[in-house]
This record gives C-alpha cells, sequence and structure tokens, in this order.
C-alpha cells in the first residue's frame, strides 16, 4: 500500500513517515467507554472526491486549563407530533395542553390539501376558540423556517388554559402532521443514547425519562399513570428498525439497540427517535449518532520518541480513503501531575489494503515551562475521512 502524495515537500512527507524505531509499545487496553474494532470490513469509497493532500499539526494547550471529558449527549424535548388522515381532522383531534401559549403547527402530507389558518379551528374542553394568533406557510418561510407550502401555524396564547383542546379542520383531504411545542410546559422528555459514536454490528443504549418539574419520573408515572412508549433507529438512507422500550424501576424507559452489520452507505447521523406518553400527556424526542464502518485500526503498537514528543502510530488498513489521527499530550509538572499540554492531528490518503502509519508531531508545540516527561497520550482517536466515519477511539492510550 502506498500513501498518496501531491507534492514532495519535505516536512510534510517527515510528518507522514513512519520513521525509524522508536521502541515500539503497546496501546493500553481498552476501557469501557473506548471504540476499538474487532475486524476490518472492505467498505467502498464515496462517490464525491475526498481530500488526498497529507497534513500533520499540532497546538499547545494552557495546562491550567482542564480540558472537559465528551459526555453522553442528550435531547430535551417539550413537543410531541402525530401524522393524522383526513377523517381525524374533520371530526376533531384531541390535543393535550400542559400549558399555556402552545404552538400548534399543521402540514399537509404528500397530495394533501393545504390548509390555510382560517381553515383550522383549535377549541378548549367548553368549546371556546383558543387561537391568540395565526401564520401562514410564507409569512414562515419569510422568517427563516424551513416549513412546506401550505403550512400553518397557530398559538393558543398566554391566556389558555391547561388541559384538552381539540383541532378541526372540514376542508381537510389527506394526510397531515400535526405537531404540537409547549415551551412553558413543566413536563419534558429526556432522551440520551450511552455513545456519540458506535461500530456497524455493535450496540447502543438508549434511556427515555419523562420527567416534571419539582418531580423525578418515578412521581411523575405514579401521579400521571402509566408510561409507555416506543422507539425507533432511524438510519440516513430512511431504513428504521422499532425497538422495545423496557420501563426500569427508577420511572425510566430503556433499549439496547443493535446497529445493523451492513451500515447505511448514504453519509449522515443515524437517529434514534422516542415517543412517550403518560396519562394523555405526549412528548417525542431524538438523539443523533455517528455509526461506523471499521475500515481501519490502530495496529495496537505505538512508537513514542521521547525527545520530540513526537509519536508513531502504525495502522491496519482495509480500505481505500483518507484517515486521521488525532490525540492530546499530557506532560508532567514540577507537582508530579499530569496537565494536558498539546493537542495534534496528522491525516494521509490511503491507496489499499495494507499497513501504514500515522504520526501525531507534538513537537510543534513547544512544552510549557516546567513540564516534561513522562508522558501520557490521551482521547487518541482515529477517523475515516473519507467516508465522515470516527473508527476508533481510546481515552488513555499510551504512557512514555
Amino acid at each position: 500500500m502506498k500513501i498518496h502524495s501531491t507534492f514532495l515537500a519535505a516536512a510534510v512527507l517527515t510528518a507522514l513517515a513512519a520513521g525509524p524505531a522508536l521502541g515500539a509499545q503497546p496501546l493500553r487496553a481498552a476501557l469501557g467507554t473506548d471504540q476499538v474494532p474487532a475486524a476490518l470490513v472492505a467498505a467502498p469509497l464515496p462517490a464525491e472526491d475526498s481530500e488526498r493532500v497529507p497534513l500533520a499539526f499540532a497546538w499547545a494547550l494552557d495546562p491550567a486549563q482542564p480540558l472537559q471529558a465528551p459526555g453522553a449527549y442528550a435531547a430535551v424535548s417539550r413537543s410531541y407530533w402525530q401524522q393524522v388522515d383526513a377523517a381525524e381532522l374533520q371530526r376533531g383531534l384531541d390535543l393535550p395542553l400542559t400549558a399555556p401559549d402552545a404552538v400548534i403547527q399543521v402540514s399537509p402530507g404528500a397530495g394533501a390539501r393545504a390548509l390555510p389558518a382560517d381553515a383550522l379551528q383549535v377549541r378548549d374542553a367548553a368549546g371556546r376558540t383558543s387561537v391568540a394568533r395565526s401564520v401562514d406557510a410564507r409569512q414562515l418561510q419569510d422568517a427563516g423556517m424551513a416549513v412546506s407550502d401550505g403550512s400553518s401555524m397557530l398559538r393558543t396564547g398566554a391566556s389558555s388554559a391547561v388541559g384538552a383542546y381539540r383541532l378541526q379542520s372540514a376542508q381537510a383531504q389527506g394526510r397531515y402532521v400535526v405537531q404540537v411545542l409547549e415551551p412553558n410546559s413543566p413536563v419534558r422528555l429526556e432522551v440520551q443514547a450511552s455513545q456519540a459514536q458506535v461500530l456497524a454490528g455493535g450496540s447502543v443504549q438508549l434511556q427515555a425519562r419523562l420527567l416534571e418539574d419539582g418531580a423525578n419520573a418515578t412521581q411523575l408515572a405514579a401521579r400521571r399513570g402509566s408510561l409507555g412508549g416506543e422507539a425507533l433507529l432511524v438510519a440516513p438512507d430512511g431504513r428504521s428498525w422499532p425497538q422495545r422500550l423496557l420501563r426500569t424501576t427508577d420511572g425510566s424507559l430503556r433499549a439496547q439497540v443493535r446497529i445493523p452489520a451492513q451500515a447505511s452507505t448514504v453519509q449522515g447521523l443515524w437517529e434514534l427517535q422516542v415517543f412517550a406518553q403518560a396519562d394523555g400527556v405526549l412528548r417525542d424526542g431524538k438523539v443523533a449518532f455517528a455509526v461506523a464502518q471499521p475500515t481501519a485500526r490502530f495496529s495496537g503498537q505505538a512508537s513514542p520518541d521521547t525527545a520530540s514528543r513526537r509519536v508513531s502510530l502504525p495502522l491496519q488498513v482495509a480500505a481505500a480513503g483518507r484517515y486521521e489521527a488525532r490525540g492530546t499530550l499530557y506532560a508532567t509538572g514540577a507537582d508530579g501531575q499530569l496537565k494536558p499540554v498539546a493537542q495534534a492531528h496528522a491525516a494521509a490518503w490511503f491507496d489499499g489494503a495494507g499497513q501504514g502509519a500515522l504520526v501525531l508531531p507534538f513537537d510543534q508545540a513547544p512544552l510549557p515551562a516546567g513540564f516534561g516527561a513522562p508522558y501520557e497520550l490521551r482521547e487518541l482517536q482515529l477517523q475515516d475521512q473519507s467516508r465522515m466515519a470516527p473508527i476508533e477511539s481510546r481515552a488513555q492510550a499510551l504512557r512514555f
């Protein structure tokens, strides 16, 4: 396998070469939060051209500023949506509202009749009209909102009461999406995935909690009745898989979601969508995460140079593409404590299956006064830039 270069600049070639052996040593064993491919696959290249120019650089960090560890991504929702047909809108769709000043958006599906705002009615439990303001698609689009033609938005107003409302239109024909946003609601849905990236064929844990201001999930479920819901795994190409949500003793909903081994060839993030309800209160939310085909991995060895602080990282590559290594160097201060002092990136094009190496050039970033060996390489990552996929990650990779 060859590393492609469009020019022969000596500095760049030096940065990307594997270099002489500097005392190879194994990377640390993977931790529970690390992502390490067990086997590699020869995935095809995307149709779009990928950058092939090699690159390597580093910059200094302030050791007095601790780095924030990446956490699992969570989403908070005070909204819900439903797909309804014309018959439901003609006879009246029940909308439970838990706070004043709710926003209701109605969008026509393919082939459905557009419903202007004056063709929609929202009434409270006593039958009183409860629309304080309404706007149509043109007004929303002029305001920068990406809504489909024929959409309308209604607002119940600050004086509206909590309770059951009914949305109705005698002119409905076809199918519609009804979205309800309650920005002032005390009830929210929190959706969290256990990780922001996963390998194809792996799994991710999903947790959903329906919470109310001043109450925990168990108290909310007890006060509002049975808590339930469903989830959907959605690929970037539109494929979807229903997921079973199980209620736990703490009142949350959980699912262990298995990612298909044949990941989507369409680039983009995957989503876990959750639809929850308790005693008529509806909420939906979603979290996004990256799924990667394991097209390469670190060999498990590294060759650090203590004098220059350069770290050579051999790779095993199964598919042509541009791969990038990145990591953070920690150095020992006068107090004997390890602190972050530099970050480095290195990327190059690999023509096909075989062996190679990327070198993190921490020597480009000067050490702060009073810092030196021993060093630690942390937050080591391997990215498949051609497929926009995070392949491998190690929280603590090497000490030298």
